[in-house]
């Protein structure tokens, strides 16, 4: 079997299975494009979701340092500590003692 073409036949040939494959190709990459943007783009809603959390997470954090600074600040002025209690109350007994004592000497 022998094919036969002339030049202007051949030619049409040639661009028709040119204009295929880049049409085939142009297709194949537009599909490609198409599936990266879209993954771009939840890339983007998550990164951006992560930052709202971390902003979120920053701000809880501060709100929490600025809790424990107050109660820092606040803990003196509401609370004893057993030394300061146990100072208070031997200056206390001392002068109970001193008084029981000047107490007995005027008797």
């Amino acid at each position: 079997m022998i094919l036969e073409l002339e030049a202007y036949q051949a030619i049409g040939l040639l661009l028709t299975v040119a204009g295929s494959i880049w049409g085939a190709g142009k297709a194949f990459f537009a599909r490609f494009d198409a599936a990266l943007r879209e993954r771009d783009d939840s890339l983007e809603a998550s990164i951006s979701n992560v930052a709202k959390q971390v902003q979120q997470q920053t701000n809880e954090v501060r709100q929490i340092e600025r809790d424990f600074l107050m109660l820092k600040a606040e803990l003196p002025e509401k609370y004893l500590t057993r030394m300061d209690f146990n100072r208070t109350f031997t200056v206390i007994d001392a002068k109970l003692d001193r008084l029981y004592a000047l107490n007995n000497q005027h008797k």
